[in-house]
């Protein structure tokens, strides 16, 4: 319980982590460590940093010297995205937040789950974190205004790697380049002619009045939504299946929309509030029931996708364009990407299990036979996987590891780059130290005069 707690914090938080409900409750004394422009930077704010690090880490005063040095940085980020008056509005601030806690409500099937882990009504805890949300949005607006143009060319890449010492190189664990071809089952006329008689029914009963929030609850068959009477996350245009966005931004506050079908099946919508370009809905789905013969009908034609690529007769990538229904991969050949450095080449320990299980038995070049996935929602469909390549681990080198390299390398080139700017700034910005701090060293340089004075 505690572990989720603290995670909900830091996933609101990201950089500028709060304290969690249960520590904030035992904490009893805190003091200003050091100021940044008129804002101070607290002893509770290294702490929290402090309570991020591995278990093992063992906290030194270098250590605590590195972490508030970097604490520093974030808060003349912030500073000085207030003084360019980068905009970031209340109304984000709050759609973030807003955001956060609907997926929260969801991933603890209510808000009352969500106060129990928080110590605190949502309301409370709105205004306790709206501060610190908001500075790690402008935070991010500064960075990204100073790291915007920061290119690497294939020089600065080799120059980096080269200055690692060999006994530093890092271990790559097993990776794969994996893509996949997806079929759905298509719903029978019957089936979908009984589902919309349903929506109908409800959309009735809606109009004589009875609850929409309660018929989603009982009726609903998106998962996701059904716990929280059909309320759905914020969102905005091209974040939804067009037929569902296009009803959604039609209607006024607190009107409901005709039927609306898309993929998923047949959807009532109801307008909850407006916010500019975004909006939050209700929705009641009632998807078709899928039978027997509608996976047949799908296992015979991904079982003929796999025998033109099989025999030769179609490229994997043009057999993903014309064949497959995997909006996330299709873009991308089929192929699946590491999300943490965009490359195609992904760890094999990011596979879901059954679909490792499957890469296990095969050899590049391979493509597997069809098996049974699953979608979020629990709606069944037909895969097939194509292994490109497959590589051992093994000790980081540039012909195996040319895209992490760059990532790596231009991240460094960002950090590099940020640094530079905090040099300058902080010459330019009143920043005072506790005594206590001193002794790191470095921060006598980082002292303006009014600190020395």
């Amino acid at each position: 319980m505690k572990q989720m707690r603290k995670y909900i914090w830091l996933i609101l938080l990201g950089v500028f982590p709060a304290l969690n409900a249960q520590e904030q409750k035992t904490q009893v004394i805190d003091e200003v460590i050091a100021v940044v422009g008129n804002t101070p930077v607290l002893r509770s704010d290294l702490d929290v940093l402090i309570s991020q690090l591995d278990a093992e880490v063992v906290v030194t005063d270098a250590i605590r010297c590195e972490l508030l040095k970097g604490l520093l940085i974030d808060k003349m980020l912030v500073h000085q995205a207030e003084i360019d008056s980068l905009p970031v509005s209340d109304d984000e601030v709050n759609d973030r937040i807003d955001n956060n806690i609907r997926f929260f409500e969801r991933q603890m099937n209510s808000r009352a789950n969500v106060e129990k882990y928080l110590g605190m009504s949502v309301a409370e805890y709105k205004s306790q974190i709206f501060p610190k949300v908001k500075a790690q949005m402008l935070l991010d607006k500064m960075k990204q205004k100073i790291q915007a143009d920061i290119k690497i060319t294939p020089k600065e890449i080799r120059d980096y790697f080269n200055k690692i010492p060999a006994d530093s190189l890092p271990f790559i664990s097993a990776e794969v380049e994996v893509g996949q071809i997806v079929v759905n089952p298509v719903y029978s006329r019957e089936a979908k002619e009984i589902a919309k008689e349903q929506i109908m029914l409800l959309t009735e009963r809606i109009h004589n009045g009875e609850s929409f929030s309660r018929l989603a609850g009982i009726y609903s068959d998106d998962p996701g939504s059904k716990s929280q009477g059909g309320l759905l996350p914020e969102f905005g245009r091209g974040d939804m299946v067009p037929e569902f966005e296009r009803a959604a931004f039609k209607l006024k506050k607190d009107s409901l929309s005709d039927i609306v079908e898309t993929r998923y099946g047949y959807h009532i919508i109801k307008l909850v509030d407006k916010r500019g370009d975004k909006v939050i809905v209700r929705h009641i789905l009632i998807r078709p029931k899928l039978i027997d013969t509608d996976m047949e009908i799908a296992r015979e034609k991904i079982d003929s996708v796999l025998g033109l690529l099989r025999t030769g007769k179609i490229a994997f990538c043009d057999a993903v364009k014309q064949y497959s229904q995997d909006e996330e991969t299709k873009p991308n050949c089929g192929f699946f990407t590491d999300p943490n450095l965009g490359t195609q080449r992904i760890p094999f320990d990011y596979l879901d299990k059954d679909m490792a299980g499957i890469i296990t038995k095969m050899k590049p070049g391979q493509y597997s036979e069809p098996s049974v996935g699953y979608a979020p929602d629990g709606t069944p469909y037909f895969r097939i996987f194509f292994l490109k390549v497959e590589t051992k681990p093994h000790v980081a080198n540039l012909d195996q590891d040319w895209q992490r390299i760059q990532a790596l390398a231009l991240e460094e080139k960002r950090e590099t780059a940020l640094d530079i700017w905090a040099e300058k700034k902080r010459k330019e910005t009143h920043i005072h130290i506790s005594n206590y701090y001193l002794n790191c060293g470095y921060f006598d340089e980082w002292l303006s005069y009014s600190n020395k004075k």
